[in-house]
């Protein structure tokens, strides 16, 4: 398997080749919960790829001292999560992958780690040690660039849409329950925010917030950050968009 490219959908497509080796001893009602938290994985292990060091070595240098962790090492990463495991997926090994990767999610920040519990991703990766493919898919996935210089986040949601869309079909679920049409996000997006468009260029470097009771997968959310970015093209600071959201189903939820 190697680094893709191409639109989202044949992306999500190349990801979903993951299949072909689950494929009897699976339902294919199942492969959605192996995909979906395998995809998420690899993307966070992306992101967190540049801080890693920096971030082990600030767990070790803080771990035993009277300091929060949770608000220095999400500075450390750059992230609003973090992972301080010396474990990747490339290098979990072949003899103790299970016992490893289980160390490995443990090590995630409270708030992605408890993602992973919602997937019940530690009775996945029982099943898959069972019949000898937890190493196999690891290692397919560990070849998958799904950073965000390469896959960027607006990407990584219509990629992460299409695979739910791939899933809920296959346990009878509707897609309006998870995905808005792009169009929509766009016009959406459009009117409200082009309204504030004299606000941010009379006024350089604006703080906004912006929230999404049912942000799903986070496209409205990244359409908006999208837009406000844009005006880095003009002006010399940027307006700054302070995203919420909120989802009650933690599987449609994807870290950027």
């Amino acid at each position: 398997m190697n680094e893709f490219t191409g639109s989202a959908a044949s992306q999500a497509d190349f990801i979903w080749k993951n299949a072909e080796d689950l494929w009897g001893d699976f339902k294919h009602t199942d492969f959605g919960k192996i995909i979906l938290p395998f995809t998420l994985l690899r993307r966070l292990e992306c992101a967190l790829e540049p801080t890693r060091e920096a971030v082990r070595e600030a767990h070790d240098a803080f771990k035993d001292a009277d300091v929060e962790l949770d608000t220095i090492l999400p500075i450390t990463a750059k992230y609003p999560f973090y992972n301080t495991s010396e474990y990747s997926l490339e290098t979990l090994g072949s003899t103790r992958t299970r016992r490893n990767l289980e160390d490995y999610i443990a090590r995630f920040s409270d708030n992605t780690r408890a993602i992973f519990e919602e997937f019940e991703f530690g009775n996945t990766v029982i099943r898959l040690e069972k019949v000898g493919l937890l190493y196999k898919i690891c290692q397919n996935f560990a070849k998958i660039d799904l950073h965000p210089d390469v896959v960027p986040d607006r990407v990584m949601s219509n990629i992460y849409e299409h695979l739910i869309r791939g899933f809920g079909a296959e346990v009878n679920e509707g897609a309006e329950d998870f995905m808005t049409p792009r169009d929509i996000v766009h016009l959406a997006t459009a009117l409200l925010l082009d309204p504030d468009d004299a606000l941010f260029e009379a006024s350089p470097g604006l703080i906004r917030t912006l929230y999404d009771p049912t942000c799903g997968t986070g496209g409205f959310l990244t359409d908006a950050m999208n837009h406000v970015g844009d005006y880095g093209n003009r002006d010399k600071i940027r307006p700054v968009l302070v995203p919420h959201g909120q989802e009650r189903s933690a599987r449609t939820i994807r870290h950027s």
